[in-house]
């Protein structure tokens, strides 16, 4: 099951737009994507043009429904989305019980949504340690942690090296892509220096802070739509193709995969 996990052991890094932001870029490469939403903020959704009043997803759902293709969302860019939906909090808590309590609940649903070649699976995670990050990265995904070129990532990378984020199982298939990098600033070129030759390989890219991507938000369109031409699409296209890479080489494809880190030119 090709799958890749985007978390954070911090919020306010960006990573929702950046899970949705790769997902485009993907689909512009070929692939066919499917967007998961485990966060209870149910947000991703706004980057795919669903109404803001649909609050329908999968959490609610979850009890009552084995087969999820049911649930997925059909958006006008051609990516499918699993929203979160808006849920109560006896849901929240009761969907999360699930994923303790039942290993291969999430495995066996995700299954199912491989009902295509070349297909991809998404997964965005809300910030910190959760139960829903447990279920994801036992299906072993490409993980990949979200930071900024701030202090505050910084001090927290030594929990994600040391595989106490995401667990010490997918330390192997562990990357890092910086998002919002702002040349302007010279803390951010300091720390993106840092992250560079610390994370070498590891590291698929940096993100430049670019107003079109909230523009893009706000349009609950696509920044390749909104400015085709900015470099953060650039950004975002160096990346992507780093995650293909990796998925045509073995990560993220599925229960013990174990391929060490290959070189990025």
């Amino acid at each position: 099951m090709p799958a890749v996990c985007f978390g954070s052991p911090k919020g306010g890094v960006g990573k929702t737009t950046l899970t949705a932001n790769i997902a485009y870029a993907l689909q512009r490469l070929g692939m066919k994507v499917i967007v998961i939403d485990f966060d209870p903020q149910n947000a991703l959704r706004h980057h795919f043009g669903i109404d803001l009043q649909d609050g329908r997803g999968y959490v609610a759902a979850a009890p009552h429904v084995d087969d999820w293709r049911t649930l997925l969302r059909e958006t006008r860019s051609g990516v499918r989305l699993l929203p979160y939906g808006d849920a109560t909090y006896q849901e929240r808590r009761r969907f999360d019980d699930i994923l303790v309590s039942s290993p291969y609940f999430l495995r066996d649903r995700v299954r199912l949504l491989f009902d295509e070649p070349n297909t991809v699976l998404l997964a965005d995670m809300p910030p910190g340690p959760s139960p829903a990050l447990d279920a994801v990265t036992n299906i072993d995904p490409l993980c990949i942690a979200v930071l900024l070129a701030d202090t505050a990532s910084t001090a927290l990378l030594p929990t994600v090296e040391r595989g106490d984020f995401f667990g010490p199982r997918a330390l192997p298939r562990t990357y890092y892509v910086v998002n919002q990098y702002d040349i302007r600033n010279a803390l951010n070129r300091d720390v993106s220096a840092f992250l560079r030759e610390r994370l070498g390989s590891s590291l698929l890219g940096l993100v430049h802070r670019d107003e079109a991507v909230k523009e893009a938000h706000a349009r609950q369109v696509s920044v390749f739509q909104h400015a085709y031409s900015s470099a953060t699409v650039e950004d975002l296209t160096s990346i992507a193709r780093n995650i293909q890479r990796l998925l045509q080489a073995g990560e993220g494809a599925g229960e013990g995969h174990t391929a060490s880190h290959p070189y990025f030119l």
